[in-house]
């Protein structure tokens, strides 16, 4: 090989180095960068602004809704309209750098991306009056640069993973719509645009915004929740993302159906394995074969924060108590449930049901039910924010049967929603 091939291959393997690279792991992978949350909620973002005409307008939809969305402006418009830096505050909204002048890495040298990174945080912090931890950068690409930049100055670097390409005006307020709802499940960031983009995208992209705001909460059962992320390790994200998965595959393989964009319960109709359960007067409700609900946790609604085991079994206890009302409406609502006499759920998480009007029986010990009490604590794991450190004792090694007739469940709630 020639000196003159080995030049220009080493002068590319530095340009990839410098972009493609940097740009592959942390914008197309996510490594090293936040692609989704990790709540049971979606999160909107926006990009591009502040601007006097179109920021004004999103800001009222989201009041509207009562959504709070994080702002990812560029610095020197932020500096340009301060007013719409404070409204955003004042409404409680959060913010993110979207650089200094929306410039595109790949074309800036590694001093010019450090200064003006430096610099649009600078501007930023001023007009915010407290630090600013997010960045994003335009179109969502790095070079290696602004990742070192963002490792010391100890930055998050926030991506997305569902957007609709309403920088375009040919786009549609519902083709907008329609391509977010399909890649919208827990965790998802939105990408939308306040600013910028062809002439006349804006309009549509507001539009697509009242859409989407009221078919994720009414559509996909979703609420819609603030931009926030845990102090977890990469391997607690993969165990996480992997057990989530699974959580999926078997919601959609079995029907499990959520209640509302705020319960924690979910249900499943199966055919019940026994053992027979009466009513109070004797009546058989259940027996092998026939048809119930079973009731599942919605286990990343129980997600747990710090590691205060009883201020976590306390806030447990609450979304169970907030949780009961919508499902005694819903079953009472939906046609589908109108054959089913019992709700049924085997759990390790049986201490103090009785006091909500459950059932408690006991389950023979199988090898099936000792797989379930495994599984519940692998939940545990996943979920709680001690992860393996957490210790599973006090939650026994049985598994109980709970349940309760519909009867029942609507006597007890009926007074949440009327006749």
């Amino acid at each position: 090989m020639s000196l003159g091939y080995m030049l220009l291959s080493f002068v590319l393997g530095l340009l990839a180095l410098y972009t493609v690279i940097p740009d592959l792991l942390l914008h197309r992978l996510g490594i090293g960068s936040w692609k989704r949350q990790f709540s049971p909620g979606v999160a909107l973002t926006f990009d591009d602004g502040p601007d006097p005409e179109f920021t004004p307008q999103v800001l009222e939809v989201l009041r509207k809704h009562q959504v709070c969305a994080t702002f990812f402006v560029v610095a020197e418009k932020a500096k340009e309209f301060p007013e719409l830096i404070r409204r955003i505050k004042d409404e409680g909204h959060l913010i993110g750098v979207h650089s200094l002048n929306h410039r595109y890495a790949w074309f800036a040298s590694p001093w010019r991306t450090s200064q003006e990174w430096t610099e649009s945080v600078r501007i930023l912090e001023r007009l915010w009056e407290d630090r600013i931890t997010w960045m994003r950068p335009p179109w969502g690409t790095f070079n290696l640069m602004t990742w070192w930049w963002l490792k010391r100055h100890k930055m998050r670097a926030v991506s997305w993973n569902a957007e609709g390409h309403d920088w375009e005006a040919r786009r549609t307020p519902e083709e907008i719509t329609e391509r977010i709802l399909k890649d919208t499940n827990e965790g998802t960031i939105i990408v939308l645009h306040d600013s910028g983009g062809e002439f006349g995208a804006r309009k549509n992209s507001i539009l697509a915004l009242e859409r989407l705001c009221e078919q994720i909460v009414r559509e996909l059962k979703l609420p819609i929740v603030p931009l926030e992320f845990p102090d977890w390790k990469l391997g607690k994200r993969l165990t996480f993302r992997v057990w989530e998965k699974w959580e999926h595959y078997y919601a959609k393989r079995h029907s499990v159906e959520r209640i509302d964009a705020a319960n924690i319960f979910r249900l499943e109709k199966s055919m019940y394995g026994g053992p027979k359960l009466h009513a109070e007067d004797g009546q058989i409700l259940a027996e092998k074969g026939d048809l119930v609900a079973e009731i599942h946790f919605d286990n990343i609604r129980l997600q747990a924060k710090g590691q205060d085991m009883q201020q976590t079994a306390l806030k447990a206890m609450h979304q169970v108590r907030e949780s009961l009302p919508g499902l005694a409406r819903y079953v009472a609502q939906e046609r589908t449930y109108d054959n089913i006499k019992v709700f049924v759920a085997q759990t390790l998480f049986h201490r103090g049901v009785k006091r909500f009007g459950f059932n408690v029986q006991d389950l023979p010990d199988t090898l099936k039910n000792r797989g379930i009490v495994w599984l519940q604590k692998m939940i545990m794991r996943v979920y709680h924010p001690a992860g393996k450190n957490r210790n599973n004792e006090r939650l026994g090694n049985k598994t109980m049967l709970v349940w309760i007739s519909k009867e029942k469940l609507e006597r007890i709630f009926e007074f949440d929603y009327g006749e």
